[in-house]
């Protein structure tokens, strides 16, 4: 066969698959055929974007769900599995102690209040080395970056730490993260809701309970409003500001009864009937009223797995009565954005902020004055000789003048009355005691003129004439003359 022919029919091929593939990950999973599970017993639900997989986990089975797979017939059934390994027998610990995180490829379950981190394969629950010295992360904030699993505030041995450790997921060593400024930090809080945009590397966290320990005894403040942003390259916390929460929210301090999950820019929240949308990045909060028709009621203590490529949720509904078994269904998020209630700024907007804005304002009308007179005076009137009329004042680079004598001076002020030519006979006309004759008095007029040339030419270094002199145009025998507007500005 042709290869040219081979290598067309191959690209063809895969591009089918491939859009056969992205078709079936942004449409919703069939929620009738293969909508829901029971599970007896404890367990968590998570996601793996990679796989395009939910899973299902107990301590020993676990159950997965692909949105893709060979076949259509295959690729939305629920397929059972044992653990080959699992280390949590050895340490004891209990499936329902375990916090679900994962990044694009790999998932870990990190061990509240013990510090251990495992990591599941799919096959295997296994150990990671040196993960268990941070114990005080109870009802923490985790994220995963670049090889490292990061752990922020928490509650653990008496204490609510502020700090953030990093497990580097390479060497497999725990290590403190010190951002820089010191001081500036997020309150200590338990269970704070949080989210981690990669593309800005920052993490953001709202809410959780404040917490303060005295006496070896607890106590509970409120739920704090607070949006803090900390950005990993620059390695610095700042307060973003207070939150427009909604009254069911500021009136719950226990926020491990939300049902609460997250993609990269929104924190999503179910409570009740409705469902709030926090979009950290567009600053915006809308709420959404659930469907009547929809009556799942969802177990607050066991967070959901969502898909945001697919807007899917995997939720778990709370134990049926007088038994232990859930139902674990899948939900697409259309059913909870039924109807659209409110939408609102994430912000609030306050005095302070008020106050800021009208500090702003003076100062940017103080800076256009400032530049203003910089530009006036030190551009427009930059070598420029300033004859003030109206005081008999003259300036030259805001300085004032003073080498002028009094004949001189009024000579200057008395042409400077009209701002075009004067003739000879209009300076001979200026008062006088009329004592000399007047051919004396303009020889005297002129020589006073050049005297106001030199002076004002050497006082200001410019090259260039005081006045400027022409023939009249209605007696040639007489001469005209003007200030030299090229670099004298007149001023009333």
């Amino acid at each position: 066969m042709n290869s040219k022919l081979l290598k067309s029919m191959m690209f063809i091929l895969l591009l089918t698959l491939s859009n056969t593939a992205i078709c079936q990950v942004k449409t919703p999973i069939n929620l009738e055929k293969y909508a829901q599970t029971f599970i007896k017993g404890d367990f968590i639900l998570g996601y793996v974007n990679s796989d395009f997989a939910f899973y299902i986990l107990t301590k020993t089975e676990y159950w997965e769900l692909k949105l893709i797979g060979d076949t259509p017939e295959t690729t939305r059934e629920w397929e059972k599995s044992f653990y080959q390994r699992n280390d949590l027998f050895a340490d004891n610990v209990e499936i329902d102690e375990l916090t679900w995180i994962s990044d694009k490829n790999t998932a870990y379950l990190v061990a509240e209040g013990s510090g251990l981190i495992y990591e599941f394969t799919g096959s295997k629950i296994i150990r990671l080395e040196n993960s268990y010295d941070q114990r005080s992360n109870a009802a923490s904030a985790y994220f995963i970056h670049n090889n490292y699993i990061y752990n922020f505030s928490g509650y653990g041995f008496w204490q609510y730490p502020s700090f953030i450790s990093k497990y580097n997921l390479k060497t497999r060593k725990l290590s403190a993260y010190l951002p820089d400024g010191g001081i500036l930090v997020p309150p200590s809080s338990i269970r704070p809701l949080n989210l981690f945009n990669e593309e800005e590397k920052s993490l953001y966290v709202w809410g959780g309970v404040r917490v303060i320990y005295s006496n070896s005894v607890p106590s509970l403040i409120s739920n704090t409003n607070d949006l803090w942003r900390l950005n990993l390259a620059t390695k610095q916390w700042n307060m973003i500001g207070e939150m427009n929460i909604p009254v069911v929210f500021s009136d719950n301090r226990d926020t491990d009864t939300f049902i609460n999950f997250k993609s990269d820019k929104e924190l999503f929240c179910i409570l009740g009937t409705r469902l709030f949308v926090f979009n950290v990045l567009d600053n915006r909060i809308s709420t959404y009223k659930i469907s009547e028709n929809f009556d799942l009621v969802v177990d607050a203590n066991i967070q959901p797995a969502y898909s945001h490529a697919s807007k899917v949720l995997l939720l778990s509904t709370l134990p049926y009565p007088n038994q232990n078994v859930r139902r674990v269904q899948f939900v697409s998020l259309s059913n909870y954005k039924s109807e659209l209630i409110s939408e609102t700024k994430l912000q609030k907007t306050h005095l302070k902020t008020y106050l800021r804005i009208a500090i702003l304002v003076l100062f940017i009308i103080g800076l256009s004055y400032l530049s203003y007179y910089l530009y006036k005076n030190y551009f427009i009137y930059r070598n420029k000789l300033i004859i003030i009329r109206s005081t008999k004042t003259i300036k030259f680079n805001t300085k004032y003048i003073k080498v002028l004598d009094t004949e001189e001076s009024e000579l200057v002020f008395w042409i400077a009355q009209s701002e075009g030519f004067v003739s000879t006979n209009y300076i001979m006309d200026r008062p006088s005691d009329g004592s000399q004759s007047y051919e004396s008095m303009k020889k005297r007029k002129l020589n006073t003129m050049k005297s106001i040339e030199v002076k004002l030419g050497s006082y200001s270094q410019v090259n260039k004439s005081v006045f400027i002199e022409r023939k009249s145009s209605e007696d040639l025998r007489l001469k005209e003359y003007k200030l030299n507007s090229a670099w004298i500005i007149l001023k009333d």
